[in-house]
């Protein structure tokens, strides 16, 4: 999940509460993929149109189902998301690499491993964790315990690559395009290798700011860019070149938010998810867990039903943890965080 410091747009001094409210959509769909996974099994996740035709219609329609649940799709939107709210910082304090590298370091530190430590004890407590698989994952060395920590993984190495790549292109925009080209072109020669396979989508979040915000705001290029990042995996299957078509995607959609699209967004629930993101991004496990064994002891429900009531029980365990560790542990780590330069 991209974790940024802020939801401001580049160029601009208040907060943009919907790139807020996006964040938690994404967030709450990641939760709900994973409810869809886990009752429908990888097999089906890994079709694509070309199999249809030897599929039950059945089958067919909760493959087309899952595109309501894009838990893909909804990193990537991460990815992106971080990509343009960091290079906004960078653009409004303008810090040269090596001066400014230890207080980029310290926000980034403080932003991502407190919640990554505290909430790794419960999941190695339910899961009886040995006391260096629990280190490991706390230390983001390995995502053994708790499957997300990939994209905190990326999220770390990428968003230390970005400022580097903002210390050499300074926000220019032909050098950032060669670099989007470069970054497109190593992919193939590192696959599995997420922060570079997906070190274009934090490239193609910094970018928003290039482009005039009324190229965003088109109705038809929003929705294009929904149907592209929701739906190509459909059609093309997961990984490959479908990442690419995703972060289009999801490139438009930050853009169009980031241009004051989407005022839904703005709206409590969305705005609350958003508070709570990251601690219900690494904690839905948790909540999945825990509602095991009441899940286990249903009876017999079809697939629709069996995902409605994981969703609805792993999601309330959720929710209140995850505001507990945005009330207690959050926000006192970022007030908490040394501000080195004035």
């Amino acid at each position: 999940m991209g974790i940024t410091l802020s939801s401001t747009a580049p160029g601009a001094g208040a907060r943009n509460h919907s790139l807020d409210g996006l964040r938690g959509l994404a967030a709450l769909s990641v939760a709900l993929g994973h409810c869809f996974e886990q009752v429908t099994g990888l097999a089906l996740w890994g079709t694509s149109l070309r199999d249809f035709p030897s599929m039950p219609a059945s089958a067919v329609a909760m493959r087309l189902m899952s595109s309501l649940f894009p838990a893909d799709a909804a990193v990537m939107v991460f990815f992106v998301l971080s990509g343009h709210v960091l290079w906004g910082s960078f653009q409004r304090k303008k810090p040269w690499f090596f001066a400014g590298l230890p207080e980029y370091a310290a926000a980034r530190l403080y932003r991502l491993f407190p919640l990554v430590i505290v909430s790794a004890i419960p999941i190695g407590l339910l899961s009886s964790a040995s006391a260096r698989e629990l280190a490991e994952n706390m230390l983001l060395l390995s995502n053994s315990l708790n499957g997300v920590l990939w994209s905190l993984q990326v999220e770390v190495v990428a968003s230390f690559a970005l400022f580097a790549f903002w210390g050499v292109t300074r926000g220019t925009g032909w050098k950032m395009g060669i670099g989007l080209i470069l970054a497109f072109g190593l992919t193939p020669l590192f696959r599995g290798y997420g922060p570079v396979v997906f070190f274009p989508a934090f490239i193609l979040g910094a970018s928003v700011s290039l482009i005039p915000p009324a190229f965003w705001q088109r109705g038809w290029l929003v929705a294009a860019g929904v149907l592209v990042m929701v739906f190509t995996n459909v059609v093309l299957g997961h990984g490959g070149i479908t990442r690419g078509f995703e972060m289009a995607g999801a490139t438009v959609v930050v853009g169009a938010v980031a241009s004051g699209q989407l005022p839904f967004l703005k709206w409590r629930i969305p705005l609350f998810l958003g508070a709570i993101s990251y601690p219900f991004y690494l904690t839905h496990l948790v909540g999945l867990l825990i509602s095991e064994p009441w899940l286990a002891s249903l009876p017999a429900l079809s697939p629709v039903a069996m995902i409605v009531a994981r969703a609805v029980a792993s999601i309330g365990v959720t929710i209140p943890l995850a505001w507990a560790l945005h009330v207690f542990i959050e926000n006192p780590m970022l007030r908490a965080r040394p501000r080195l330069t004035p």
